[in-house]
């Protein structure tokens, strides 16, 4: 299973809408309920960032009003993150707007919320693995050596 998770530019784990992440961490998570692994495959930079940050100025707080959840620009917009995670299997997010919603679930990419006390992408993992009832008990998720 593929996962990515948005940070920050201090590769933190990004709490806004994931269209305005600087950046978004892949991970790869295999393995069965008793022995869970997960590594690191790489870090993408978000097309906006790319760009020149030219995504619209509400998108952190996006909370896509009814006249922009109907605009086909605005909508585009959202979008662009798949250029940055692919055919990702989940991403990991605390807020997010309509059409970031519409855009993953036309995609078939499932949505886990994270509280915000989460601040790295180690402990969105395993809040992750642990909330998805992938594994039956903590101790035996780990990083893949």
């Amino acid at each position: 299973m593929l996962v990515a998770i948005p940070l920050d530019a201090l590769n933190r784990v990004y709490h806004l809408n994931p269209c305005s992440a600087t950046m978004f961490a892949l991970y790869e998570v295999e393995g069965n309920r008793q022995n869970i692994h997960y590594h690191f495959l790489e870090t993408r930079l978000n097309p906006w960032k790319k760009y020149g940050d030219a995504f619209h100025p509400e998108r952190s707080t996006c909370t896509c009003t009814s006249a922009s959840r109907n605009d086909p620009h605005h909508i585009s917009d959202h979008y662009l993150i798949l250029e940055a995670i692919g055919k990702v299997d989940c991403i990991l997010v605390d807020q997010y707007c309509l059409n970031t919603l519409h855009v993953f679930k036309n995609v078939g990419i499932k949505i886990h919320k994270l509280p915000p006390f989460i601040k790295n992408s180690e402990a969105a993992l395993d809040h992750f693995i642990i909330g998805a009832n992938i594994a039956d008990h903590l101790q035996h998720i780990h990083p893949a050596s």
